[in-house]
């Protein structure tokens, strides 16, 4: 039996990828253990600087959650919420990850899927590519903590639309509203998304951890404390042997 969640390492990358293809990429409680642990190993491997996460194929990043599995298992709403809160924990992880985390976001993300996506840092998508938060023609609502992932990265009104349609939309009109970063062609998606990620692996990987925590801290803090936030870190910085080289090297090129 092939491996549900397959880990890649080259070029400081770890590209983490969701192999259930036959099923859609459907994530249910074997993939949900394979990724935390996958999770687990890129961020303690200081040689990853960046990760992808992505599906099996061309046809689907995730389908959610595996919902023949999670019918047959979880019998009331308190099995419910136990096993989403693991998958919740997750996306947490995820969207507070010390590293870049990019979605290469190969075919359809539905449901739980979408929420998968939206808590990686980037995405990245095939122009073939689609997105729907479609929960809501199932009767329920996001559970993994996607819909408040989502308002945070587009805003309140284009989420609260998109959660309540369950519209399903292209990789282009996800970009219109900043749900994605970047489109490509099938053919060169792979390509558009490595250059993505080589992009932040190429920096330095104590000021892209410092950068991801400011960025993600400002949210809760005040103006002051924010700014405040960013004149500590970058102090933190100064002499790391990064800056030292860097700086080395402007001084030099201004001579």
């Amino acid at each position: 039996m092939s491996a549900l969640v397959v880990t890649e390492l080259a070029e400081h990358i770890a590209v983490i990828r969701i192999n259930r293809p036959e099923s859609s990429n459907a994530i249910n409680s074997e993939v949900m253990d394979r990724l935390s642990h996958a999770l687990d190993q890129a961020a303690v491997n200081a040689d990853v600087r960046a990760v992808i996460l992505t599906g099996t194929g061309d046809r689907s990043f995730a389908a959610g959650g595996d919902l023949k599995e999670f019918h047959q298992s979880l019998r009331t709403p308190d099995d419910v919420y136990k096993k989403w809160s693991d998958m919740r924990d997750i996306l947490y992880r995820i969207a507070t990850f010390p590293k870049p985390v990019i979605a290469g976001v190969n075919g359809a993300a539905r449901g739980g899927g979408g929420e998968l996506a939206v808590a990686c840092h980037f995405r990245v998508a095939s122009s073939a590519a689609t997105i729907g938060f479609v929960q809501v023609k199932l009767g329920i609502s996001p559970g993994w903590g996607g819909a408040a992932l989502l308002a945070r990265t587009i805003g309140y009104q284009p989420a609260l639309r998109l959660i309540l349609t369950g519209k399903v939309i292209t990789a282009e009109e996800a970009k219109q509203i900043g749900l994605v970063d970047e489109v490509a062609q099938p053919d060169r998606f792979w390509e558009a998304v490595w250059k993505f990620a080589r992009e932040l692996a190429d920096n330095s990987p104590a000021a892209v951890q410092s950068i991801l925590h400011i960025m993600r801290q400002s949210r809760n803090l005040r103006l002051e404390e924010a700014m405040d936030l960013e004149s500590r870190l970058c102090a933190s910085l100064w002499n790391s042997d990064e800056h030292q080289t860097a700086i080395g090297k402007f001084l030099i090129g201004k001579h």
